[in-house]
């Protein structure tokens, strides 16, 4: 009893529909493999994909780690594995792939009978097939394919014949169905190429998705990131290279403003409020700041920094152990708040409470930077890591500049207030509320949309083999 949602490419919707089936199929999300620098702790201080935490929250489950076996992290010295919740440090590609078969045998024990499986990218590539964890090496394990085919970007016959093609004769019958999204217009002239696919393969057309931007979910890389909101006020979003766990800013969709994501100084001329968000290579998104003069301008501007836009807010950042440059170094902040940046060897990696002069602020963080001050008091005490009491001083606030490690911190109430300070009101909602508002809307539209009653025959007309 488990499905897999695959797609002949990236950004088709495999996440948006795996959202919706894991809460209509009451199941459990999986990603054996998900290369992304949006990440999230279980409760018990593990890291994984933020989407898989994205599904489970909306299904009203608890985060795991076994949702989310391996999470690769690309940083501008390797990729960051972390395998079960833990970093293994920083390995080059082709370094990761000799101990993949390590990783796999974890992986397979994993699975359960009550999965719904997301896969990565597109599957069937002929040169990465036998690597694909994700995907392949799951459908020789018997597990059923549906497909999620992006009609908006062209090929979507084409691409689906390709893949069934491109399976050994003996898989191609785990081929079971295939749904067209982002689709507009009159379904009745897809009947052509839908039956000549029919005809061909094992799969079953299973329905069509409307291409609707209110179909949406927090993104997943920064294909998916685009302007929220339409308030009369105007937040820029830096997008330097290896920004990360940018999915927070979809609170900005309820309030007064309207978020956009900008590359060059000049986008900010008109910035109410200018936010550099958490990113995996501190010491390269610095440098890509100070090479195209955006310091000039943020000095200027109102700035919110959180985690490594915090961090890089700084005086100085100390890497002692070369873990963002590949060398031990320290090098100059922007220079906007008064705090000194060392990192650490450990990784926080926690659901996080403290209090503020603002309110309580609760969220998560996941960090190897510990903040030093230099002057000026802290912005918040973190009381709290997962459910475990500590002290931890945190953030800090001069003038129009602010910062804080706490990714997440906008949707509690001491992280709206704090941005009252600059004018921009934002609806109460926690990151909960709104991730369980969006999946049950997903929910809806699959219902109405898609063959759900086939989808869950393919589901439970299977049993995943047991070691």
């Amino acid at each position: 009893m488990a499905i897999i949602i695959s797609s002949s490419m990236s950004d088709s919707g495999k996440s948006l529909v795996t959202s919706a089936l894991v809460k209509l199929l009451r199941g459990v999300p999986f990603k054996a493999q998900n290369m992304s620098l949006n990440s999230y702790p279980t409760k018990d201080g593990g890291e994984i994909a933020f989407i898989q935490a994205f599904q489970a929250i909306g299904a009203g489950l608890e985060p795991q780690r076994f949702m989310n076996p391996v999470l690769l992290k690309p940083s501008g010295s390797g990729i960051e594995v972390i395998f079960w919740g833990e970093s293994q440090g920083n390995f080059s590609p082709s370094m990761y792939y000799t101990i993949i078969e390590k990783y796999w045998k974890k992986v397979r024990e994993t699975i359960q009978n009550d999965m719904v499986i997301e896969s990565a990218g597109g599957i069937g590539e002929p040169n990465f097939m036998e690597r694909d964890i994700s995907g392949f090496r799951l459908v020789r394990e018997g597990i059923p394919v549906v497909l999620v085919l992006d009609i908006d970007r062209g090929g979507t016959f084409a691409s689906a014949y390709g893949i069934y093609t491109m399976f050994p004769p003996s898989l191609r019958g785990l081929l079971k169905g295939f749904i067209i999204n982002k689709f507009r217009g009159d379904e009745k002239l897809l009947q052509p190429a839908i039956s000549w696919l029919e005809s061909r393969t094992s799969m079953k057309f299973l329905g069509t998705i409307p291409y609707d931007d209110r179909l949406k979910i927090m993104a997943e890389d920064s294909m998916n990131i685009g302007e929220m909101g339409d308030g009369e006020l105007e937040v820029d979003v830096v997008a330097y290279p290896y920004m990360s766990n940018f999915n927070e800013f979809h609170v900005f969709s309820r309030s007064n403003a309207r978020l956009r994501f900008v590359t060059k100084p000049s986008h900010l001329s008109k910035a109410d409020l200018v936010i550099l968000p958490g990113t995996r290579n501190t010491r390269m998104s610095l440098s890509w700041l100070l090479e195209r003069g955006f310091r000039d301008i943020l000095v200027k501007k109102r700035v919110l920094g959180i985690c490594g836009g915090f961090q890089m807010m700084g005086e100085t950042l100390v890497d002692p152990y070369g873990l963002e440059a590949g060398e031990p170094s320290s090098y100059t902040g922007l220079r906007l708040l008064p705090v000194k940046v060392r990192f650490q060897r450990s990784k926080v990696v926690s659901l996080s409470r403290g209090r503020s002069s603002f309110g309580p602020i609760e969220g998560y963080e996941i960090r190897r930077g510990e903040i030093e001050y230099q002057g000026g008091d802290p912005l918040l005490v973190i009381e709290e890591r997962n459910g475990v009491g500590t002290r931890v001083m945190d953030g800090a606030m001069s003038g129009d500049h602010a910062g804080l490690s706490v990714h997440g911190s906008l949707y509690s109430e001491g992280g709206r207030n704090i941005l009252k300070e600059y004018g921009i009101k934002l609806e109460g909602i926690s990151l909960k509320d709104q991730i369980e508002e969006t999946v049950n809307k997903l929910a809806d539209v699959i219902k109405e949309r898609v063959d759900l009653e086939a989808i869950e025959q393919i589901y439970m007309d299977n049993t995943v083999k047991q070691n």
